[in-house]
């Protein structure tokens, strides 16, 4: 790392791709009758929120979360850290949770990056580009009841579940290409690498992000912390149920990965032993018709069969007679 390239700590700079992106502020205000949404961090009296912020790029613009909550200047650094690990950070009033989620769009797996921050009756997630995974949080505060009633934990939960529904549906697909897989290793074909491997890729990205999840999520449930409500814990029980499942078919199918790749290098072994099987066959039919060009082609003083007129035609008929005796043989020992 160069010099020039060192920020002190509590330096907040984004270090993500999306540096043209405009930060857009998306401020739910809901209680237990209405959702009001506004573009600003300005709270109003009697209601929850939950905050979209979209786009990392302004910081000036971010740093106004400040005058609705206190927090860390670490902590605030680390959310325009997009290569920060994941990880759910618990302080005395608040959460501070970093995900990267794979998910899938239009056939393509697609890594993002959210973070966090939840405490009484706020929860804000900060993105890079617009988060279409969430939109159905967002309609479920227009018509889930229930989410507007409870406290800001259960929120949370239906982010995290959310998230975690996503990755299964990443997982069937990969799955769903696994057993593609299968059926071309058992029909002894080839696999195709780039697509394999591409594969691969994603499993080991969908096995971190649950894994890492899980991890912290039973950390959290330890703690109770004053975030976290006793009434919503049978929720993150099941989400953890959920997340182990999931952990532990990934676990799984990553070992049939690595049985398919076995399975494919034998089949690219047996392929390249049937064509040396088949040169070396080629090569031994003409061992003896090589022989007899040869020797009939010496040039011999007195070699009368030579000088008969039927000699070319008879010479051939030989060598076919070779070659058809050959085949039938290989046959015989079925090395054919």
């Amino acid at each position: 790392m160069k010099i020039k390239d060192y920020f002190t700590p509590k330096s907040f700079v984004y270090s993500g791709k999306h540096q043209n992106k405009e930060t857009i502020i998306r401020h739910f205000h809901y209680n237990d009758s209405e959702v009001i949404e506004t573009s600003d961090f300005k709270m109003i009296d009697g209601y929850k929120s939950y905050i979209q912020v979209i786009g990392l790029s302004d910081i000036k613009k971010i740093e106004q979360v400040k005058t609705i909550i206190s927090i860390d200047n670490l902590v605030f650094e680390d959310i325009f850290n997009v290569t920060q690990r994941e990880k759910i950070d618990v302080f005395k009033d608040y959460i501070f949770s970093v995900i990267h989620g794979l998910f899938l769009k239009d056939n393509r797996y697609i890594k993002e990056y959210m973070s966090m921050v939840c405490l009484e009756n706020i929860v804000i997630s900060f993105h890079e580009i617009e988060p279409w995974y969430l939109e159905a949080t967002i309609n479920a505060l227009d018509n889930y009841t229930e989410l507007r009633q409870k406290s800001s934990d259960f929120l949370y939960y239906h982010i995290l579940d959310l998230i975690t529904d996503n990755h299964i549906d990443v997982f069937d697909k990969l799955n769903e290409v696994i057993s593609h897989f299968e059926d071309v290793t058992l029909n002894e074909q080839i696999l195709p690498q780039e697509e394999f491997y591409r594969v691969r890729k994603s499993f080991v990205r969908l096995k971190n992000n649950v894994y890492y999840l899980l991890e912290h999520l039973e950390r959290l449930l330890i703690h109770n912390h004053v975030f976290m409500k006793s009434d919503e814990k049978e929720y993150f029980d099941d989400l953890i149920d959920h997340l182990k499942r999931l952990d532990s078919q990934i676990n799984l199918s990553r070992e049939n990965l690595r049985n398919l790749v076995d399975v494919n290098i034998n089949n690219q072994s047996n392929k390249m032993n049937q064509i040396m099987m088949t040169l070396t066959l080629f090569s031994a039919i003409f061992i003896p018709l090589s022989f007899l060009t040869g020797f009939f082609g010496m040039n011999f003083v007195h070699f009368e069969i030579l000088s008969y007129e039927h000699a070319v035609w008879l010479f051939v008929g030989f060598c076919i007679l070779v070659i058809v005796f050959m085949i039938w043989f290989f046959k015989k020992r079925k090395w054919l």
